[in-house]
C-alpha cells in the first residue's frame, strides 16, 4: 500500500478530535469525536513511503504492541473507574472518553512504532 497518496496534510484530520470538547455542553455522544485524534497517524504513515515485505512485518509487530497496550490500558482504566462512587451518567461519559482516546492512541501508536521499526531497520 502506498501512503504517499494521503497528502502532506492528511494528519490535520486529527484536530477534529477537539470537537469532543463539545460534549461538555451538549450530548455525551460528542465525546466520541476524541477518536479523531487518531488522525495524527497519517503523519507517520506518510513518512514511511512504499510498502515492502519488511514494512509489512514491522506493521504487524507494531500493531500487536500498540493495540495490546492501549486496549489493555483502556480496559484497566475503565475497570478502575467502575469502582468509583460516581453517578451513572458521569461513569458513562468517562467510559466514552476513555474508549475514544484509547482508540485514537492505538492508531497513533501503531503508526509511530511502525515508523520507528522501519527507521531502525
Amino acid at each position: 500500500m502506498n501512503y504517499k497518496h494521503l497528502g502532506r496534510f492528511s494528519w490535520v484530520v486529527g484536530f477534529l478530535g477537539f470537537l469532543g470538547l463539545l460534549g461538555l455542553n451538549h450530548s455525551p455522544a460528542f465525546y466520541l469525536f476524541f477518536a479523531f485524534f487518531g488522525g495524527f497517524q497519517y503523519y507517520w504513515w506518510f513518512k514511511l513511503g512504499q510498502e515492502d515485505e519488511r514494512l509489512a512485518a514491522n506493521k504487524g509487530k507494531a500493531a500487536v504492541r500498540a493495540f495490546g497496550l492501549t486496549f489493555a490500558l483502556g480496559f484497566v482504566i475503565l475497570l478502575a473507574i467502575s469502582y468509583l462512587a460516581l453517578k451513572a451518567e458521569l461513569l458513562y461519559q468517562l467510559a466514552l472518553i476513555i474508549f475514544a482516546l484509547a482508540f485514537a492512541l492505538s492508531f497513533d501508536l501503531w503508526a509511530l512504532l511502525t515508523y520507528q521499526l522501519d527507521v531502525r531497520g
